[in-house]
């Protein structure tokens, strides 16, 4: 796999076939050893004279090669060239696609000659070349300035490699062509290749910051949330539906969707969850909805029931009892005279609230009940269960089933994580993913930090929190999550006026939670903390797929070394299949 710098394509770049390259370059076997410039990195650079090369490929014994690409239909005309994209849109232009890689070339080598030092003079006579890559079409070299070694076209499928390889080779007996045996070129070692990388790459970074980075990956993981809309075109076909789903899969937003979807077609419509976060948000999103879009009621299922009963205080010496059986039994009393009922009901986090005695009031709650009602059940009932350990996805079933039967709708695809963070579940919690693309979107690498001591761990953490702001990361883009109460977790160790714990109204501020606390929330940073061990399976499952785009993880160094053994057999065993 080659280094690709940027390491991500944004979603700004609107060509389907710089996309695949891009992809093709980075997946390539047998290129560890190239590294890649995308253009990317330097489009909005005021100082680079190479601003439109697509790909710089730099590679040890070959050289340095500039690459366009050109997607969709290509047509020359009495020296015009056509390019059609998959719009229909034609763009005329009298410059063609080899002369602008031709150009970028001869720019990059005459910007290297001007920045090489003393003891790297010898790069002058660096081996360089130029192509064209036509990914969607066949194209036969037709001019004399083209030749078929320089093209790459619709029948080379994915084999970049083999193209650049000769393309190299095609450059190389170029050479010889024009200037004979006797002058000499060089050919690049690892190192020098990593150096003329240095020289480019500060243009680079200087234009994909940590902060872009995170904007863009976060922008093709919303894209990617759109397509799991597919799923309510089969909730419109069915009256009762249970969508099943890993973390990352969209549900929340679908419930919201099909929430708003209910709503506008006149239904009395409650929204209904378990986590009082979560519902914090749901009702923040809501509110700011135009009113014929408002639910009657959004909020944990808790809440509810306190409000048909009409109750204020809670008896805290017997919460747990007073929550799981008496309000159920006094608010089924109160609805059984009701005819105040709602015309559907929607359940996010669902697994959170199979329960026999809650099921037992939306039964009641319901119009024509759960047998006939129309309700979307939405949860992930293996791995998120964790308020119900021992129950499994059949059992969660199989208590719904005796009320009715329902469509069910299976999410396969992970639109929240990237890969990165996904590979991480994975190792971490012995999670099976639904496919083995379940996330698409490449992102960064996930960062562990290991600590000795709770005040070292802190200040690691300050320190880390100081580095995103020096980043220019917005505070509320980070949430700190711990497996432990604040009062026990390095958080004690901070001022709470620093950071807060979480609420959906702390929009500017980096705050705290539990990750019991956090589940079917997400932010683009997730930090998390007090990490002693990975025995907690479905707990860490729902920490570590919080994240949609940068994952860090304080470990203890006891910690550490249980993940290096879940490194070695994961991959010991991979290696037997």
């Amino acid at each position: 796999m080659a280094v690709m710098i940027p390491s991500i394509i944004s979603p700004d770049i609107k060509s389907t076939a710089e996309k695949r390259i891009f992809k093709w370059l980075s997946c390539a076997s047998g290129t560890e050893d190239w590294i890649v410039l995308h253009s990317l990195g330097i489009v909005n650079h005021n100082h680079v004279i190479y601003g439109e090369a697509d790909f710089v490929v730099l590679i040890p014994q070959y050289g340095i090669f500039s690459l366009e690409v050109k997607g969709g239909r290509v047509k020359r005309t009495n020296g015009m060239w056509e390019f059609e994209n998959r719009y229909n849109q034609v763009t005329r232009k009298s410059k063609g696609p080899f002369d602008q890689s031709r150009e970028e070339i001869f720019n990059i080598i005459a910007t290297l000659k001007q920045r090489l030092d003393v003891q790297h003079d010898y790069l002058k006579g660096i081996m360089f070349g130029y192509g064209v890559m036509f990914p969607d079409i066949g194209y036969q070299s037709s001019d004399v300035d083209e030749r078929q070694a320089q093209i790459f076209d619709i029948r080379d499928q994915a084999n970049v490699k083999e193209y650049i390889v000769r393309l190299a080779d095609d450059a190389i007996g170029r050479w010889h062509a024009v200037y004979g045996l006797d002058k000499k070129y060089y050919l690049p070692t690892i190192e020098d290749v990593r150096y003329l990388a240095n020289i480019l790459r500060g243009d680079f970074d200087r234009a994909v910051s940590l902060c872009t980075r995170l904007k863009n990956t976060d922008e093709e993981l919303i894209s990617l949330t759109r397509e799991q809309y597919g799923c309510l075109d089969q909730l419109d076909d069915n009256k009762r539906c249970v969508i099943k789903g890993c973390a990352g899969t969209g549900k929340t937003l679908l419930a919201v969707e099909e929430t708003k979807k209910a709503v506008a077609q006149g239904k009395k419509t409650a929204l209904f969850c378990f986590n009082s976060n979560l519902a914090s948000w749901l009702q923040d999103t809501v509110g700011n909805l135009s009113e014929n879009l408002r639910p009657s009621f959004v909020g944990t299922f808790h809440k509810y029931m306190l409000n048909v009963a009409n109750v204020d205080k809670i008896p805290l010496s017997n919460e747990d009892e007073y929550f799981q059986n008496t309000l159920p039994e006094v608010v089924r009393s109160i609805l059984l005279k009701s005819d105040d009922k709602f015309d559907e009901i929607i359940i996010d986090e669902a697994q959170d609230l199979i329960k026999k005695e809650y099921l037992k009031v939306m039964d009641l709650s319901l119009k024509r009940g759960l047998s006939r009602g129309e309700w979307s059940m939405f949860g992930d009932f293996s791995m998120q269960a964790i308020y119900s350990e021992n129950v499994t996805e059949d059992e969660f079933l199989e208590q719904i089933e005796a009320y009715s039967s329902f469509a069910q709708y299976k999410l396969t695809m992970n639109c929240r994580n990237t890969k990165q963070i996904c590979g991480e579940i994975e190792l971490l919690t012995g999670f099976t993913a639904p496919k083995k693309e379940w996330a698409l979107v490449d992102g960064m690498p996930v960062n562990y930090i290991t600590y000795s001591s709770m005040d070292e761990e802190s200040e690691k953490l300050k320190t880390l929190l100081h580095q995103l702001e020096e980043e220019n990361i917005p505070a509320n883009n980070i949430t700190v999550l711990s497996p432990k109460k604040r009062e026990k977790s390095v958080l004690s160790l901070f001022d709470e006026t620093d950071i807060p714990n979480f609420s959906a109204s702390q929009k500017e501020r980096t705050t705290f939670s539990t990750i019991q606390a956090f589940k079917g929330l997400d932010n683009t940073i997730i930090i998390l903390t007090d990490i002693e061990k990975y025995d907690m399976e479905k707990l860490l499952y729902v920490g570590l797929s919080r994240a949609r785009s940068g994952l860090y993880i304080f470990e203890t160094k006891e910690a550490d070394q249980e993940k290096n053994m879940m490194w070695l057999r994961r991959h010991s065993n991979a290696g037997r299949t």
